[in-house]
């Protein structure tokens, strides 16, 4: 196989993951807004049966904690396609540029282009994840009374909430 051919076989197969990835981040995003509408839903519903103060918030700790470790799972996935692109960038694009003279990428400079009024707006959709999390530092604050399960789940999620911002970083410093 040409130096050619074995270029665009690969930028085939790189964009490909590219898509896949992509394709999973917005399901990831759309099943954290479920899972976290689902649980206010369930939320009121269990307190209209009357269900304890205690088991309430032992609900929403852990509720916030699955919506964490979703978050965990966007942030690996989004790195992945961060390092694919750019591997697509600079070493196939170039490659294939030497090898036909002409541009794999023009499609993606394009859309890069179209896509830059909203790049503020692309960076909000890491909210479905953050957000849940601040509910247990407000438990926190504010002094609410939890036993010690509940006071761990809620250090748990702080610590997790300190982690997915030192991971998003690089959402509010490349807002594309």
């Amino acid at each position: 196989m040409g130096n050619q051919q074995w270029a665009m076989k690969e930028f085939e197969v790189l964009r490909n993951e590219l898509n896949d990835r992509i394709s999973f981040l917005h399901r990831t995003i759309n099943l954290a807004m479920v899972f976290w509408f689902v649980s206010v839903i369930a939320l009121f519903c269990f307190i209209s049966c009357g269900l304890s103060y205690d088991l309430l918030i032992t609900f929403v700790l852990m509720v916030t904690i699955a919506i964490d470790l979703l978050a965990f799972n966007y942030q690996s996935n989004q790195n992945s396609l961060e390092s694919i692109a750019k591997y697509i960038y600079e070493v196939v694009r170039p490659r294939v540029i030497e090898t036909t003279g002409q541009d794999i990428l023009e499609w993606e400079m394009y859309f890069a282009v179209q896509k830059r009024p909203f790049r503020y707006e692309s960076a909000l959709k890491v909210f479905p994840f953050v957000l849940p999390s601040l509910i247990p530092v407000s438990l926190l604050v504010l002094k609410v009374p939890m036993d010690r399960l509940q006071t761990a789940l809620a250090w748990v999620n702080v610590v997790f909430l300190f982690i997915m911002i030192e991971n998003f970083r690089y959402k509010l410093r490349r807002v594309k």
